[in-house]
């Protein structure tokens, strides 16, 4: 083999192992979902959402919920710093009852977990506290993961972080749909959500949850 065809082939390899990392690159892809057996396309349209970032640093809380909230479309989407305060967050049946009574009939929730603390569920055998508003929500703040944009040497190079998204209906009290997600090294909290959002949208496409005239 001569050196033009040698260093022909040694460009194709590079070439070819970049196009293998960057088109498998799966930055906030949706790893798992599971779809409520009784939803319908019509299960979330609801006409206000309430949107919760839940996680220990409030500056940080509060960009993540407005980030979510200005990329629902079609419904009245409110970061939950706005209803609810830093004294009540942590009391499901305060928080469920202001949404209630300031009429939200849908909730989100995000939560972010440490990979080695990362719980994994097949669809349909989540634990019981997920199937209500509630039950799902006390469990989550409980479980709140300190995540800042200030990493400080917290993490390791590459770390994995997981996210964890849930939508519920307020007004039956159900799980309408959840999803997981994993990102590496999430350094731009408003880069990550706005791919996190994209990506909750094309999966709720392939859910069947939403069409692509909805967004």
């Amino acid at each position: 083999m001569n050196s033009v065809k040698v260093l022909s082939l040694k460009i194709f390899l590079v070439m070819f192992s970049v196009l293998l990392v960057f088109g498998c690159s799966q930055s906030n892809k949706i790893t798992d979902s599971w779809v409520n057996p009784e939803a319908t396309k019509e299960s979330i349209k609801f006409k206000k959402v309430a949107v919760f970032g839940l996680v220990m640093k409030t500056a940080t809380r509060k960009l993540i919920e407005e980030q979510l909230a200005r990329r629902l479309v079609n419904t009245i989407a409110v970061p939950s710093y706005k209803v609810v305060s830093d004294d009540d967050i942590s009391k499901p049946e305060v928080v469920k009852a202001k949404l209630v009574e300031q009429g939200f009939d849908g909730a989100l929730i995000l939560r972010l977990v440490d990979i080695e603390k990362r719980e994994s569920y097949s669809p349909g055998v989540y634990p019981s506290y997920y199937y209500s508003f509630g039950g799902f929500y006390g469990y989550s703040y409980g479980y709140m993961y300190n995540y800042t944009q200030d990493y400080g040497g917290q993490y390791m190079t590459d770390q994995i972080v997981t996210a964890e998204i849930a939508i519920y209906s307020l007004s039956s009290d159900k799980l309408i749909w959840t999803g997981e997600t994993m990102s590496m090294n999430p350094n731009d909290v408003e880069k990550t959500i706005a791919e996190l959002s994209e990506n909750v949208k094309e999966q709720l496409i392939d859910d069947g949850l939403l069409t692509k005239e909805n967004y």
